[in-house]
């Protein structure tokens, strides 16, 4: 019986870390995830030789500052996880009033995790296409004249193509995280309504 009764309360603490360690994943990946136009390049290009980071993007600003803001969201719910199992509750929080209030910061969270991933998931699909279509554009022109891509141009492709991958990554690993608080408000549901 004790067994049963701390079920709940552990899928939703190991949901919880799950979540924490795919948050965290994708703060790391949006923090690292940079690219830089070299000289060669910017001269080639007309464009300014430069770093460029997250923080030259507003929606993967975003990403990041939604990444920390549920990293710490989950680290204060891990304690209320842990001290159900403690104590053997059903219910986490304790009063059915307590464990409703939670259920509804879950819900909150979990859909500002879900705009963090689609914002950028939405950024990086529109500027990889158009970066594509001008690396395609380069393409044509090279094929229609008889000459070569320019190295620079192709190395820029190659660091933009990876900047992009690594953005669509994050989003991905912050989009797990809001379907694992799904899973979890699903939980916290049916431990409160079992009762």
């Amino acid at each position: 019986m004790t067994s049963s009764k701390i079920a709940l309360p552990s899928a939703v603490l190991v949901l919880r870390l799950v979540t924490l360690a795919l948050l965290l994943a994708s703060l790391v990946l949006i923090s690292v995830d940079k690219f830089h136009v070299s000289d060669a390049e910017a001269i080639l290009l007309d464009v300014q030789a430069k770093e460029i980071t997250f923080k030259d993007v507003y929606a993967y600003r975003y990403v990041l500052a939604i990444a920390v803001a549920g990293c710490v969201y989950t680290l204060l719910q891990i304690p209320f996880a842990a001290v159900s199992i403690a104590r053997r509750k059903t219910r986490i929080g304790g009063s059915e009033g307590v464990a409703l209030l939670l259920i509804c910061a879950d819900v909150v969270f979990a859909l500002v995790i879900a705009t963090g991933a689609a914002a950028g998931y939405g950024y990086t699909g529109d500027a990889k296409r158009n970066a594509d279509y001008t690396y395609h554009s380069w393409e044509r022109f090279a094929a229609a004249t008889g000459s070569l891509i320019p190295p620079e141009v192709t190395q820029l492709n190659t660091d933009i193509r990876r900047f992009f991958m690594l953005a669509f990554s994050s989003a991905l690993l912050m989009l797990l995280a809001a379907a694992c608080m799904a899973l979890v408000i699903m939980i916290s549901v049916y431990a409160l309504v079992r009762r």
